[in-house]
């Protein structure tokens, strides 16, 4: 497995990760009609945006043979209301890719890339009904917030790791 930065042209692939990913973890959890607006189109456009934002980081797993079947995305905390300097926007893997170590190896790397670009402490947002939201909390990540997302009919919950230094990824 090649972890790397991102690019641009890797805006569709990351797309595709991110609409199969959204499909397989959140139905059950978020509205059928809201899983139903979401398209490969879309997302590639909001990948490719992201990808031309210097606030943004995209990091992409790759298997040796060159497919695409994670990534994450994060940069500075965006909401300026926690004592975290950087956050993780969002971390997605194909799901015949997880328990492979690959989230681990993604969050190590944007860890250090924020501890590069001077941020000491980490923040995710994860759905609470999302089993990611256990994974985080193996990596050492503790409870911060919780707070209602009516554009997904669900809540979310603010995990977070005071000390990027100390934290074990």
């Amino acid at each position: 497995m090649v972890i790397r930065r991102a690019g641009r042209d890797d805006a569709a692939e990351i797309a595709k990760v991110s609409v199969d990913s959204w499909l397989s973890t959140y139905r059950g959890i978020i509205p059928e009609k809201i899983l139903k607006k979401i398209t490969y189109k879309q997302r590639t456009t909001a990948f490719k945006n992201r990808l031309d934002d210097p606030q943004h980081c995209l990091f992409a797993a790759e298997t040796a043979d060159g497919q695409l079947v994670g990534f994450i995305n994060g940069g500075r905390e965006r909401s300026g209301g926690y004592p975290y300097d950087g956050e993780i926007y969002s971390l997605y893997i194909l799901d015949e890719y997880h328990n492979l170590q690959i989230g681990r190896k993604l969050v190590r790397v944007m860890a250090e890339r924020l501890l590069e670009d001077g941020h000491e402490s980490l923040l995710v947002w994860v759905l609470e009904e999302n089993p990611a939201k256990e994974f985080y909390k193996h990596l050492g990540a503790e409870p911060v917030d919780r707070k209602y997302l009516a554009e997904l009919e669900a809540f979310e919950t603010a995990l977070g790791w005071t000390s990027l230094r100390k934290s074990l990824f």
